[in-house]
C-alpha cells in the first residue's frame, strides 16, 4: 500500500519538473529570439548611419563592423557601432516589453474614480427624474 501512495507523489514531482523544463526552454527561446532581433536591428541602424540600404542588413553586419572597428580599419566608427547597438537593443527588447506592459496595464483594472458620462433620456426616465 505504501508503494501505491508514493506513485502519485512521483507523478506530481515529474509534472513539476516537466513544467519547469518547459518554462526554461521557453524562456531560452525568447532570449535567443531577442538576441537575434537585437543583432538585426543593430545591423539595420548601422547600415542606415553609414548611408547604405538598411534593408540589406544581415545578422552578421553589426558584429563584423565591431571587429573592423576594433582592428582600427574604421576610424571614428566607434560611435556609430555603439549607437547602433544601443538602438538595436532598445528597439528589439524595449518595444515588446512596453507593449506587454501597456496591454497588461489596461486589462482588468478598475478606474480609480469611476467613469463619468452623461445619462441618456431613457436612464433619466427610468430614474423618475422626468
Amino acid at each position: 500500500m505504501s508503494h501505491q501512495s508514493t506513485r502519485p507523489e512521483a507523478t506530481g514531482l515529474f509534472a513539476q519538473h516537466a513544467r519547469t523544463a518547459v518554462i526554461t526552454v521557453g524562456m531560452l527561446a525568447i532570449v535567443a529570439g531577442a538576441v537575434v532581433a537585437s543583432l538585426w536591428c543593430a545591423s539595420f541602424f548601422l547600415y542606415a548611419s553609414l548611408r547604405m540600404n538598411p534593408f540589406h542588413a544581415e545578422l552578421r553586419g553589426w558584429p563584423e563592423a565591431l571587429l573592423i572597428w576594433r582592428d582600427g580599419l574604421m576610424p571614428g566608427g566607434g560611435r556609430r557601432v555603439a549607437g547602433a547597438a544601443l538602438l538595436g537593443v532598445m528597439v528589439a527588447m524595449g518595444v515588446p516589453a512596453m507593449s506587454g506592459y501597456v496591454l497588461w496595464e489596461r486589462t482588468g483594472r478598475r478606474r480609480l474614480y469611476g467613469s463619468a458620462r452623461f445619462a441618456c433620456e431613457a436612464e433619466i426616465r427610468a430614474a423618475g427624474l422626468l
